[in-house]
């Protein structure tokens, strides 16, 4: 049975699989985040914390025909409510608990990222500055936040985290198969390159 959530059918088929580089092996932890501001507050830094991640992928449902790999995130301006309805909104429409810019950029370097995954044939890709100020873009500030701020407290480097937005329909670009073989190359890339 299909849920409606089209990246959570993508990102479960990674879930225990272990991917391996010449530089790597990388066992994916998948985990499904509720689409709640509150939920992503405190599942998201518990996620972080529960382990030593050196690669964070996030993946999110966004516009049709296209997959977008995000290179930055907000900390302000979330006036849409997630799904638990007309409070699911965060304090002053911004991500609380953190000291950090209200931008914030992946170390990744996403042009690269693109077109390293174009030249394997994956070319419905593009890249993004605007994650969309809603849940999505929440928990990617939320993450790169956490890789800024608890890491170096633990004398950890910083995961390499980026946000993956595809497209919501089944009968769009990508099946769900696909889906999961493109987030598994990004993986395998990101490992590969060392970063």
């Amino acid at each position: 049975m299909r849920s409606d959530n089209r990246s959570w059918e993508a990102v479960k088929q990674l879930d225990k699989q272990i991917i391996e580089t010449d530089c790597a092996t990388v066992v994916c932890h998948c985990h499904q985040l509720p689409v709640s501001y509150d939920d992503v507050t405190v599942l998201v830094p518990r996620l972080h914390l529960s382990g030593e991640f050196s690669i964070v992928v996030h993946c999110g449902s966004g516009a049709s025909g296209i997959v977008r790999l995000e290179k930055c995130a907000h900390r302000t301006d979330y006036v849409r409510t997630g799904n638990k309805g007309p409070t699911d909104l965060p304090p002053n429409g911004c991500v609380p608990g953190y000291d950090t810019a209200d931008e914030l950029t992946t170390a990744i370097d996403v042009d690269s990222l693109r077109n390293r995954l174009e030249e394997q044939g994956w070319n419905e890709l593009y890249t993004s500055v605007d994650a969309g100020h809603y849940v999505c873009d929440f928990t990617f500030y939320t993450s790169l936040a956490e890789g800024e701020t608890t890491y170096p407290a633990r004398k950890l480097p910083a995961p390499q985290t980026l946000f993956v937005h595809v497209h919501p329909k089944a009968d769009d670009v990508y099946s769900d198969t696909q889906l999961a073989e493109l987030l598994r190359d990004i993986v395998r890339d990101l490992a590969q390159e060392g970063i």
